[in-house]
């Protein structure tokens, strides 16, 4: 009996390669955007949004506190508490500092007009503050550059603040020589939301101040685009990821959604060649 192999023409086994090399390319692409899906879902769950309300009543939860500071422009000037105004959640919230009501206009926002106003937000654990947006004012009448800084130190999950914590009665030099770190100035514009912490800082006391130079320079926006005068802003949301209860500054990490998609782009890439290559051979 003669032996026969069967040979496949050139032009079938290309067309049976291609066939299923489409069929494991359809397999892998749910798989795919499965993995995709997994990989960003950590990211959108733990960004929080908190919205400041139209009312005092109403703290954002996750937020144990928020208070008013000012401070004069002065080296020797210290801080001392000032008043939160509510202007509904479309405007945010502004500062009333001395003689200031909330017909004050434009100065019943957050400013720098003759004092640096404040706010100070307590959060339930360390955070990482990533964003956060100014409702007012509009930027064609006036600036709105403001300074963010963080806390470093210990902080007790619940309690009164003491010690560095406490800002009160505290020069913006003494502040920065003890557990305050500057964290970038930036030049905001309304109702978008401003990338404030590139390095994932975290802490969970997080101070944002019309802006001044006496904070520090050489992070966030060129000092060219800021100025000492002129900046009035309400804030309405911050963003960020909330992490354990209490504790002080650290340096966070939160996965960014590139480079999880790139990872994902690569397993698929990984085993399409896999695929490949056992069909080659």
């Amino acid at each position: 009996m003669t032996n026969s192999t069967m040979v496949i023409s050139r032009p079938a086994k290309t067309i049976a390669e291609g066939k299923i090399r489409k069929k494991c390319e359809d397999i892998m692409t749910p798989k795919f955007l499965a993995i995709a899906t997994l990989l960003l879902a950590p990211w959108s769950v733990n960004a929080t949004v908190w919205t400041i309300n139209s009312t005092s009543s109403v703290t954002p939860a996750g937020i144990q506190s928020m208070g008013a500071y000012s401070v004069g422009t002065t080296s020797t000037s210290t801080f001392s508490t000032a008043t939160l105004a509510w202007y509904g959640s479309a405007n945010g919230l502004g500062v009333l500092s001395g003689s200031e009501t909330t017909s004050s206009f434009p100065d019943h926002a957050v400013d720098n007009n003759g004092r640096i106003e404040a706010v100070l937000f307590r959060f339930d654990g360390s955070t990482i503050l990533d964003k956060l947006t100014v409702g007012w004012p509009d930027t064609t009448a006036y600036d709105s550059d403001i300074s963010v800084l963080r806390y470093t130190g210990a902080v007790p999950a619940s309690g009164p603040l003491t010690g560095a914590a406490d800002i009160s009665g505290k020069s913006i030099s003494g502040l920065l020589s003890n557990s305050w770190e500057f964290v970038g100035s930036y030049n905001t514009v309304g109702d978008v939301a401003e990338d404030i912490n590139p390095s994932n800082l975290s802490s969970s006391l997080w101070l944002i101040s019309a802006y001044s130079s006496s904070w520090g320079s050489g992070k966030g926006d060129p000092s060219s685009q800021l100025n000492n005068s002129n900046d009035y802003f309400k804030l309405t949301q911050l963003v960020g990821t909330a992490g354990t209860p209490g504790g002080g500054g650290g340096v966070g990490s939160v996965p960014e959604p590139t480079s999880l998609l790139l990872l994902a782009s690569g397993i698929l890439g990984w085993r399409i060649n896999r695929k490949n290559q056992a069909l080659a051979a």
